[in-house]
């Protein structure tokens, strides 16, 4: 369908391709490192950094598995055709299962809570 040549080299495309993608999901972004430049700067003795360190991953899984245990089950129940607003029983994952029609603050919320416990047991 899209007429490639046959020298087209479609594995470095593929590989190149993974690479990009692994690097967006599992990259460390720029904010990352100014929470822990910014947690080291700020660390004073007894303002209980450490607690409050501890306390933030912990409500931000709860937060997010939250609101995953609700999209999958809002998918769930559209697929058995029981939803009462869906009434096709016709899978269809969408930006709007997710808060503020953006599915990327989830992934930016996992991605804190993952560089956050990280850099606790560092």
């Amino acid at each position: 369908n899209h007429h490639l040549s046959l020298k087209y080299d479609f594995h470095s495309y593929m590989v190149r391709s993974m690479e990009e993608e692994f690097q967006r999901i599992v990259g460390v972004s720029g904010p990352l490192w100014g929470f822990v430049v910014g947690f080291m700067l700020f660390n004073i003795k007894g303002s209980n950094l450490y607690f409050w360190i501890a306390i933030i991953p912990v409500s931000l899984v709860l937060l997010v598995g939250t609101k995953l245990q609700h999209v999958i089950a809002t998918l769930a129940l559209e697929n058995a055709g029981i939803a009462r607003f869906f009434p096709e029983a016709k899978l269809r994952p969408r930006d709007e299962l997710f808060w503020f029609n953006k599915p990327e603050l989830l992934l930016s919320l996992i991605h804190f809570i993952l560089f956050q416990v990280g850099h606790e047991c560092i």
